[in-house]
C-alpha cells in the first residue's frame, strides 16, 4: 500500500507539473514580461523639497486620472496597490511592506510590465471566481474585457484572456453587455449569491441596469461570467439626461413598468435606448448602512459632486427602490468637490483593515491633474463606514507633479557650479475648467556629488500669465557670451520667444523678443508646436538651434554668426532623415542631443511615449544624410505618452543620468550603473526570440535562436536556484538535463546589453 500511495503521489505531482506548463503555454499571446535592461536603474535617491517638506515619492511619475484597486501582486499574503491612470493607460504599482512594525507602500518601477498591454479607459481588479486571486476587468469594445489571474508565488502574475467581451441576454437576445468607454460600472455581487454581477447605466444613460451573473444558478460555482438582464431600472431611480440630478421613485418608463416587487421580469422592449444618451457616469456599489442590500455612490461627467442613493430594502433580490439621496456626499465631512467627473473607489489604503474612500477625476484633459486624489479615512467600520476627509492629493502630494506632459531641462541659473532643474508642462489644471502652461524652477541646494532640488517657483517668469497659450518649451544657452545662459522658448504657434538673461546669479530676464528670425530675416517657425534645443551640433563653438516639428521631423538651424551675435541659417529641414510621425497626426517629437566622450547622440520622445535612440550624428549633418537608428524603444525603458528626456551626470560619478518626462506630469530618474560608453557605442541588440524543444523533456533540451550571436544562458529551478549557466555561439544549442530533478525550470537568454528573454520547460523522467 505504501508503494501504491507513493506511485499515486508521483503521478499526481507529474499531472500538476503538466497542468502548469500547459497553462503557461496557453497564455494570452502578449509580451507581459518584456526584455529588460539592467544597465539603467530607477533611482529615487535625489531629495526633492517643496515647502520645507522632502517628498517621499519624488521620482515616481505623477498622476492625472487614477483608478484604485488592490491585488496581491507578489503573492505574499497582503494586498498591494494597483493604480490605473486612464490619461494614457498608465500603471503605478506599489507593494505592501512592513518595517519597524509600520506598514507602507513601496514603488515598483515599471509596474506596467506585469499586466496586459491592452488596457484602455478603465481597469478594475476583482476576484470573479473566488479563488483568492483578483482578476482584471477592463474595457472591451462597447463592453467589458476580462483577464483571468493564473499567477502563483513561483511564476508571479500571469494573465489569460478569459472574455474579450462580456455578453448578456437582453430581451431573449444575446448581445454585448453594454458599458460605455467613459463609464465605470459596479462589478459586485448584487444579490449576495456568491458570484459577480454588474450594475451599469443603460445605453440611454438615465437608468441603472442590473445584469445578474448566472454562474451560481447554472453551475453552482462562481467560475463563469454569463449574464442576463434582470431589470432595466434597478433601484427605481433616474438620472437627469443633461445633469446629475437624481430622481427617486421615477414614474417614467421603464421604471414605472419594471414591477419592483418582481424585478427579475424585465420589460421586453427596447424603447429606453431611444432616449438621449447621458455622456458619462461612475458607480460604486456598497452596503453603506449594513441593511443587506446594495447602495450606490454615483459620479457624473458634468458635475463635481457625488450622489449617494441608499436602498430602502432589506433583501437583495427584491430590487427595492432607493429611498434616500445625499447629493453632497459625504455631507457630514468635507463633501466631494472635484474637477471633473468624480469616480469613487473603496480600498483599505492606511492598513487598518477598514476600507477607505478614494475619489478621483475621471475626465481626461479637464480634471485637476496636480491635486485630484481625494482620500477619506474610514473612521467607522466596514459594515457602517464613516468617511472623513484627509487630503485632496493622496500619494500625488509626495511626487513631483507638474500637471500633464512634463519636460525636464537643466541649467545652472545662479552659476554656483550645480545644475538646477526646470520642468515645463503641456498644461496644468486651472480653476475652473481651464488650463494653463507653466515652468517650475527647482534650485539645486545640494552638493556636486549629492544633488538636492528645492522648489523656488512653480511659475518661472510668470509665464502662465502670458499669451503663449499651452505647451511652451524652454532651452537655455549663452547666446551673447556674457557668462549667463539666455532662454529660447518654443511656442505652440511654432515660433520662438527670446529672453536675455540679465543677472547671472538670479532669475532675471529681459522682456521677450517675439518671433525670432533667421539670417534671412524670416521668422523661424515650425507651424504648430516647437520643441527647441540650443546645442553646438557641428562643434564649431557656437550654439546651433534644432527644432522638433509637429509633423515628426527635426529641423536644424546652423549658427553662422559670432560668439556674441548669433545668426541662424536654415541648414537642414529633415535632419538625419528623421520622421517620428507614425500615423499622419501630431506626434510631438522631443529631440535631445547630448555628448559622451565627445561623441554626439540623440534621444527623441514623442506622443506615443517612445525613447528613440540615434547615433552616427557627427559628420552626418548635411541634407540627405541619415543618422543610424539604434532602437525605437531604447532599452525598453518604461517611457509613457508625451515622453521627453534630459541626459547629464547630475552627481558627477561618471555615470549617465536620464530624467524622463511624460504625460502624468512627474519625472522618472534613472542612472546608468556602469561605464556609459559601453551601451552608447553599441548597435541595436539582436532579436532575442528563441524556441525550446522537446517540452516536457526527460534528458536533452534543444534551444534554437532566430539570430546568430553570443548569448548567455541561465537555467533556474522553481525556487530561483541557478542549475546551469553558460554561453552559446550558435543558432542551436543543446543542454543535458538528465541530472535535473523533476519540476518546472526557467531558461533565460541574455544578450550583451543584458536584455533578457525567458521561457519555461518541464523536466520529467
Amino acid at each position: 500500500m505504501k508503494n501504491r500511495k507513493s506511485t499515486k503521489k508521483n503521478i499526481e505531482n507529474l499531472i500538476y507539473i503538466l497542468c502548469l506548463i500547459i497553462s503557461y503555454s496557453c497564455k494570452y499571446n502578449h509580451s507581459y514580461s518584456q526584455s529588460t535592461s539592467f544597465n539603467f536603474q530607477f533611482s529615487d535617491s535625489i531629495p526633492v523639497i517643496i515647502e520645507f517638506d522632502t517628498l517621499k515619492n519624488a521620482w515616481q511619475g505623477g498622476l492625472n486620472n487614477p483608478q484604485f484597486s488592490t491585488i496581491d501582486y507578489d503573492f505574499d499574503g497582503d494586498e498591494d496597490l494597483f493604480i490605473f491612470d486612464r490619461s494614457s493607460n498608465n500603471i503605478r504599482l506599489y507593494t505592501n511592506e512592513i518595517m519597524n512594525n509600520q506598514r507602507f507602500y513601496k514603488f515598483v518601477f515599471n509596474g506596467k510590465s506585469f499586466f496586459p498591454n491592452d488596457l484602455f479607459y478603465r481597469a478594475q481588479l476583482i476576484d470573479y471566481n473566488f479563488d483568492g486571486k483578483k482578476d482584471l476587468f477592463t474595457y472591451g469594445i462597447g463592453s467589458v474585457k476580462v483577464f483571468k489571474n493564473d499567477g502563483n508565488s513561483i511564476n508571479g502574475l500571469q494573465w489569460t484572456l478569459f472574455k474579450s467581451i462580456l455578453y448578456s441576454e437582453y430581451f431573449n437576445n444575446y448581445t454585448n453587455l453594454y458599458v460605455s468607454s467613459s463609464d465605470i460600472p459596479a462589478i459586485v455581487d448584487v444579490d449576495f449569491d456568491g458570484d459577480i454581477d454588474i450594475l451599469t447605466f443603460s445605453l440611454a444613460g438615465q437608468h441603472v441596469e442590473y445584469h445578474q451573473n448566472q454562474s451560481m444558478e447554472l453551475y453552482s460555482i462562481p467560475d463563469s461570467l454569463e449574464f442576463i438582464l434582470k431589470n432595466e431600472c434597478w433601484g427605481k431611480f433616474a438620472e437627469d439626461a443633461f445633469a446629475s440630478a437624481i430622481l427617486l421613485n421615477d414614474t417614467n418608463y421603464p421604471c414605472v413598468n419594471s414591477n419592483v416587487s418582481n424585478p427579475e421580469s424585465p420589460i421586453t422592449s427596447e424603447e429606453n435606448i431611444k432616449a438621449t444618451r447621458h455622456s458619462g457616469s461612475t458607480l460604486l456599489a456598497l452596503d453603506i448602512d449594513h441593511s443587506g442590500v446594495m447602495d450606490l455612490i454615483i459620479g457624473d461627467v458634468s458635475v463635481t459632486n457625488l450622489n449617494l442613493v441608499t436602498n430602502g430594502g432589506t433583501t437583495p433580490n427584491s430590487n427595492s427602490a432607493m429611498n434616500y439621496l445625499d447629493d453632497q456626499f459625504p455631507n457630514y465631512s468635507n463633501p466631494v468637490d472635484i474637477q471633473s467627473f468624480p469616480a469613487s473607489y473603496l480600498e483599505d489604503l492606511d492598513f487598518d483593515t477598514k476600507k477607505d474612500l478614494i475619489v478621483c477625476g475621471n475626465a481626461r484633459n479637464s480634471s485637476n491633474n496636480q491635486r485630484g486624489v481625494w482620500f477619506y479615512k474610514n473612521n467607522g467600520t466596514n459594515d457602517t463606514p464613516l468617511f472623513n476627509y484627509q487630503t485632496d492629493a493622496f500619494i500625488q502630494k509626495e511626487m513631483i507633479d507638474m500637471g500633464s506632459g512634463s519636460i525636464p531641462v537643466f541649467f545652472d541659473y545662479n552659476q554656483d557650479g550645480l545644475e538646477d532643474l526646470f520642468i515645463a508642462n503641456l498644461y496644468r489644471y486651472k480653476a475652473i475648467q481651464d488650463k494653463e502652461s507653466s515652468i517650475a524652477c527647482f534650485k539645486n541646494t545640494g552638493t556636486l556629488n549629492s544633488p538636492e532640488f528645492t522648489l523656488i517657483t512653480n511659475d518661472f517668469l510668470n509665464l502662465s500669465q502670458s499669451n503663449y497659450n499651452l505647451h511652451f518649451v524652454p532651452t537655455f544657452g549663452d547666446l551673447d557670451n556674457d557668462g549667463d545662459k539666455d532662454l529660447f522658448l518654443g511656442l505652440e504657434n511654432g515660433t520662438i520667444a527670446y529672453y536675455e538673461n540679465l543677472n547671472s546669479s538670479n532669475l532675471s530676464f529681459a522682456p521677450p523678443i517675439l518671433s525670432v528670425k533667421d539670417n534671412q530675416n524670416t521668422i523661424i517657425s515650425t507651424g504648430t508646436f516647437n520643441f527647441p534645443q540650443l546645442f553646438d551640433l557641428n562643434k564649431d563653438g557656437l550654439l546651433d538651434l534644432v527644432l522638433g516639428k509637429n509633423s515628426g521631423e527635426i529641423v536644424y538651424y546652423k549658427n553662422i554668426g559670432t560668439i556674441t551675435t548669433p545668426s541662424f541659417q536654415l541648414y537642414n529641414s529633415t535632419l538625419g532623415n528623421i520622421d517620428v510621425d507614425t500615423n499622419n497626426s501630431s506626434d510631438f517629437p522631443t529631440p535631445h542631443f547630448f555628448r559622451n566622450n565627445d561623441t554626439t547622440y540623440l534621444f527623441i520622445g514623442n506622443l506615443n511615449g517612445q525613447l528613440i535612440f540615434y547615433k552616427d550624428i557627427d559628420n552626418h549633418l548635411e541634407t540627405g544624410e541619415t543618422f543610424q537608428l539604434v532602437d525605437e524603444n531604447y532599452l525598453n525603458l518604461p517611457t509613457e505618452a508625451y515622453s521627453s528626456f534630459f541626459v547629464n551626470d547630475i552627481d558627477h560619478d561618471s555615470n549617465m543620468d536620464i530624467f524622463i518626462g511624460q504625460d502624468l506630469g512627474g519625472l522618472y530618474h534613472m542612472e546608468h550603473n556602469s561605464n556609459s560608453t559601453n551601451i552608447l557605442n553599441k548597435t541595436k541588440s539582436a532579436n532575442l526570440n528563441f524556441s525550446i524543444y522537446p517540452n516536457p523533456t526527460n534528458e536533452t533540451l534543444f534551444i534554437t535562436m532566430e539570430s546568430h550571436s553570443n548569448y548567455k544562458l541561465v537555467i533556474s529551478d522553481m525556487y530561483s536556484k541557478i542549475v546551469y549557466s553558460g554561453t552559446t555561439l550558435f543558432n542551436k544549442t543543446q543542454i543535458n538535463c538528465s541530472e535535473f530533478t523533476n519540476g518546472i525550470y526557467t531558461i533565460q537568454i541574455i544578450d550583451e546589453f543584458e536584455n533578457t528573454a525567458s521561457k519555461r520547460f518541464v523536466k520529467l523522467n
